[in-house]
């Protein structure tokens, strides 16, 4: 009989440990997650914070594309603690008609990126883009396209400047 109840605790004592080092992983994959968490925490803070040190980089006036265009714009590069972002800005645009969109193109080469999308108020509008340093490139443009859903220019261009975003 004692040998009986010998097996039974040991029995016990092993499932006991066994459930002790399950515990003790459950902590470390808590603490592991408490870690990443603070790490994310600390991401959205630095990213939920006003800029700082904001300095202006290049600013290039945008030129009609053709001469019956009377539109008129300004591209400027600006830098500050969160990276290079591009503002663009237009004005006397061409009024809108069903779903048309300006897009704004960044350029190199001939290959074009989508850096934003604005309707026009009043025949004015404006983009702001956070630029990817890997990247410099030569051109801003904007297009008149028939919707804002294009990846590819399809419109006509209305204003454009050469840049140097590095």
């Amino acid at each position: 009989m004692l040998g009986v109840y010998t097996a039974q605790l040991q029995s016990r004592i092993d499932s006991l440990t066994q459930q002790a080092e399950g515990a003790s992983a459950a902590q470390e994959q808590l603490a592991q997650a408490q870690a990443q968490n603070a790490q994310l925490q600390e991401k959205l803070a630095s990213a939920m914070a006003p800029a700082q040190g904001m300095k202006t980089g290049e600013a290039v006036k945008l030129s009609p594309a053709t001469q019956d265009i009377v539109a008129q714009g300004l591209a400027t590069i600006v830098i500050d603690s969160k990276g290079t972002h591009l503002v663009v800005q237009a004005e006397k645009l061409p009024v809108l008609e069903g779903n048309q969109a300006f897009q704004v193109w960044l350029i190199k080469g001939d290959t074009p990126k989508n850096a934003g999308t604005f309707l026009s108020q009043d025949g004015t509008g404006a983009v702001y883009y956070t630029l990817d340093s890997a990247n410099d490139y030569d051109t801003v443009a904007i297009t008149l396209e028939p919707d804002a859903l294009g990846d590819q220019p399809r419109g006509t261009m209305i204003l454009a400047a050469k840049i140097k975003t590095s």
